[in-house]
């Protein structure tokens, strides 16, 4: 019979730490890529514009009942924003990033609203996805599987609150 309450590794000790689990190589490589660069200050905008959204629908009065599901979807995208600052930092160094500038409000009505960053979210979704098969490493895949796993879950919402409050039913 197969021990199979024994510890079968017993002497593979090979530990590794964080900070050395990227290889010089590696991140020169990533390094140097500026259309990386491009899409992740790209994805920091968009991410930016996603978060000032769910801030809008959540201070929309018609809305109140799904206050908690609003706010906790504002949260993540800040969240991702603070993650892709997070990556970029990794990749490319100490990088400065320019001020957003003054962005007129968003004054588009709550069903166009919902409806456009549900589309946003599920388009999202394949960017990151993107983004992830591209990274080397572990410590990069973390934060983009992050960022899918609650684009996944914000696409789930927004659907369902879309179905609850602007989609008429024949009563049927």
């Amino acid at each position: 019979m197969y021990p199979y309450n024994r510890n079968t590794r017993l002497y593979d000790t090979h530990t590794c730490a964080k900070e050395t689990a990227m290889q010089p190589d590696q991140t020169a490589l990533l390094s140097s890529d500026r259309r990386l660069e491009e899409l992740l200050a790209l994805a920091r905008q968009e991410a930016h514009q996603t978060a000032r959204k769910f801030k809008t629908l959540l201070q929309n009065t018609d809305l109140a009942e799904a206050e908690a599901i609003l706010k906790a979807m504002y949260l993540d995208g800040l969240k991702h924003l603070r993650l892709l600052r997070e990556v970029g930092f990794t990749i490319f160094g100490n990088t400065v990033e320019p001020e957003p500038a003054v962005e007129p409000e968003i004054t588009a009505e709550a069903p166009a609203l919902m409806e456009e960053l549900l589309l946003t979210e599920m388009d999202d979704i394949n960017f990151y996805r993107n983004l992830l098969f591209s990274m080397p490493e572990e410590d990069l895949w973390n934060a983009f599987f992050e960022i899918i796993t609650d684009k996944q879950n914000h696409t789930a919402a927004l659907n369902h609150l879309y179905a609850k409050y602007f989609c008429k039913t024949s009563g049927n």
